[in-house]
């Protein structure tokens, strides 16, 4: 039906009241919604953080298998922990971000940030061409399970960032400017202070590259188009404070690989 035949409001009640009692049996049985089943959330992909925390991705390709089956580190978040060993082949560097997948997720109530872990896993390594020259890297400890711990502490302020694309608070201002988000998680995690100084940035992104200089205040919000494209599938505004791009431009100019990134 066009929705220029509705009718008015006003008289949408008086109507139903009237065919309700003329005839009701018809009316409720029309009535009934149909039945909807929904896509549990644990369904939807979660993307997975590169070695280095600037890259994501739903399903990074070309899949090696390590020859570690544990590994230590310290715990960035339920999914995530840096590792500063190498375990994985010359070619990797140290403080690397390993992604956890847990067999059973109730292991990950034990994931508190800076606690020190040991992790059971098929350990795989993966890369995504970002551009025909580069490749982003990605370990993932698949079928996990939590083998040690050091003991239960209060969590710690991050020591550590990395580049979250399409954070689902902050699906409306990414509509609004008609573009995704790829935003350092330090800031999401502290929107009711950060929000503000992010919109801003956001509606005015740099045209620069995350490779190129951006002097400035370390602790400002700066967002630009990203041209490397945080998440290969979208092209987003990437946003992060001062002092992380600074980190990435001196990661790539002086080759400073194991460097972990600033909180």
């Amino acid at each position: 039906m066009n929705r220029k035949t509705l009718l008015p409001p006003a008289r949408i009640p008086a109507l139903a009241l009237i065919l309700t009692l003329g005839c009701p049996a018809a009316v409720l049985a029309q009535a009934a919604p149909p039945s909807v089943a929904f896509a549990q959330v644990t369904a939807i992909p979660v993307p997975l953080q590169s070695t280095s925390g600037r890259f994501s991705s739903l399903n990074p390709t070309r899949r090696l298998s390590c020859p570690a089956t544990s590994v230590s580190g310290r715990v960035v978040s339920p999914r995530l922990i840096m590792v500063e060993e190498r375990f994985c082949g010359p070619a990797q560097s140290g403080n690397e971000l390993v992604n956890v997948e847990f067999a059973n997720p109730a292991d990950a109530e034990a994931m508190v940030v800076g606690r020190r872990v040991t992790i059971k896993a098929r350990i795989r390594r993966a890369e995504e061409a970002r551009t025909d020259e580069f490749y982003a890297h990605f370990l993932i400890a698949e079928n996990a399970a939590l083998a040690g711990a050091e003991p239960r502490t209060e969590p710690v302020p991050a020591f550590t960032s990395y580049v979250m694309c399409q954070p689902p608070e902050l699906d409306a201002l990414a509509k609004q400017l008609g573009s995704e988000l790829c935003v350092q998680n330090t800031i999401t995690a502290n929107l009711a202070a950060a929000g503000p100084a992010l919109e801003a940035a956001a509606r005015a992104p740099l045209k620069v590259s995350a490779t190129d200089e951006v002097s400035g205040n370390p602790d400002a919000i700066i967002c630009i188009r990203d041209h490397e494209r945080s998440d290969i599938h979208l092209p987003a505004i990437a946003c992060a404070r001062g002092s992380y791009w600074a980190w990435y431009n001196a990661k790539w100019r002086d080759r400073l690989y194991s460097t972990p990134a600033p909180p």
